[in-house]
């Protein structure tokens, strides 16, 4: 039976996930959420505790940027390849940037502003980076290393013709644009749950206590009725984050005709009614948090010990070949090159 280990890594917290596959069926066996001090020792204990020495491992890119492109429909893919590293040198050029430095993939989409032309999503990442992130796993093999902003569609149940944005609330958020069941943009904003987590941390010197605060915590809407309950004492650090997010994803949603859902995930997620405060500004829209798709509710596990660690579990597909192939910054071997020819890009993200 196939299994793949999904890790998450932000500033101070480590999100884990095991997915195994059983046929089309999946199943999260093991996950769990670290504050860590020492990173790679973190890592290595949760690849020990989770055997998960034998199986492959997906961890998320580290610092990527994200730029986009214009193509001429056209082009054969040979000429596209070369128009688009022109572009990226170009790019590196006026920012000062060495080319050789970075390592970038790309998708392609066709532009809904311009039949004649395609879109490029082009994401690069440091060298140097990367290689941190391989020498940090000393057990196992890492088999992907990818963005977590075009991974988390992976747990999505978008349907054909669907227009969704899923707003990643972690240190930064990442907001990932999808039409008709492909990425079609990517944006990066800076508010994010880490100005929360560090603000409370400097009441309560402690990464996890701030967080388990934000979990105990619940923002106030239309729908609910303030109280003096006193797990709610640091809304004024939260509720300013929130706002300036909500106002940033609207800036970005008025650049589509229709988004039909609008999904959350991401440590902000920890925070009660986060989906009703967002609801209340995007009332055209279905605002709604992030579930895994193929996790149903059981007596045993809350469902939002699941939402927790998103992140991890949509890592883990990348494993079991679900997602975007074409933006695997680890480096392959021959032989997985090879196998790699012999299976088509997954493109759509329909399930």
């Amino acid at each position: 039976m196939p299994e793949s280990l999904g890790i998450s890594i932000t500033n101070q917290v480590i999100k884990y996930a095991k997915v195994t596959k059983n046929n089309n069926q999946l199943d999260v066996t093991s996950f769990g959420i670290k504050f860590y001090d020492d990173l790679e020792k973190n890592i290595n204990q949760i690849i020990s505790e989770t055997n998960s020495t034998n199986i492959p491992i997906c961890i998320n890119t580290k610092d990527e940027k994200v730029d986009y492109f214009s193509v001429f429909g056209l082009l054969n893919k040979n000429d596209t390849r070369k128009t688009i590293n022109t572009e990226f040198e170009t790019l590196c050029s006026d920012k000062h940037l060495n080319p050789n430095a970075y390592e970038g993939k790309y998708i392609i989409v066709n532009d809904v502003t311009n039949k004649d032309r395609n879109k490029v999503i082009y994401i690069y990442e440091s060298k140097n980076d990367i290689e941190e992130i391989v020498a940090q796993v000393k057990r196992g093999k890492i088999k992907t290393i990818t963005p977590l902003a075009t991974s988390i569609a992976n747990i999505a149940d978008i349907k054909k013709g669907e227009n969704v944005m899923i707003v990643n609330i972690e240190d930064k958020t990442t907001i990932t644009t999808i039409l008709n069941q492909r990425i079609y943009n990517v944006d990066t904003i800076p508010n994010g749950m880490q100005e929360v987590i560090e603000k409370i941390n400097d009441r309560e010197n402690s990464y996890s206590k701030a967080y388990e605060i934000c979990k105990n915590t619940t923002i106030y809407t239309m729908e609910t009725t303030e109280n003096d309950d006193p797990n709610n004492r640091y809304l004024s650090f939260i509720v300013p984050t929130l706002f300036n997010i909500v106002q940033e994803v609207r800036k970005i949603k008025d650049n589509y005709n229709k988004i039909d859902k609008i999904y959350l995930t991401g440590l902000g997620t920890a925070i009660n009614n986060v989906e009703l405060y967002f609801q209340e500004y995007f009332q055209e829209s279905k605002c709604e948090v992030l579930k895994p798709y193929f996790v149903v509710n059981n007596s045993k596990i809350n469902m939002k010990d699941f939402i927790e660690v998103n992140s991890a579990i949509a890592l883990a597909m990348e494993g079991l070949d679900y997602g975007l192939k074409s933006l695997n910054f680890r480096a392959s071997s021959w032989k997985e090159d090879l196998n790699a020819l012999l299976h088509s890009d997954v493109k759509s993200l329909g399930k």
